[in-house]
């Protein structure tokens, strides 16, 4: 699986575990929708690290757990390591 693919399918993973629809997360954001849509259909191969910076403040995760294979979203467990983590 290509890192393009893992991204894409972690942040649509992400979005829904956090009920967002694409239009929340350009509230939240400021990054375009069609950005945004094109980053959860893995239609664009570059990413800036900012705007992986500001999906993950966005949706309360790490940047880093958009690229990884293994995350589980859903538990509670991810929930308390990511304050532990801020805090």
């Amino acid at each position: 699986m290509e890192l393009a693919e893992i991204f894409s399918r972690n942040l649509r993973v992400r979005m829904a575990s956090m009920q967002k629809k694409t239009g929340d997360l350009h509230k939240l954001t400021g990054l375009s929708n069609s950005t945004i849509s094109n980053l959860q259909w893995g239609q664009l191969k570059g990413v800036q690290f900012a705007s992986v910076a500001k999906l993950a403040s966005a949706l309360r995760c790490r940047p880093e757990d958009f690229f990884k294979l293994d995350v589980k979203w859903a538990g509670q467990e991810f929930i308390a390591n990511w304050r532990e983590e801020i805090d």
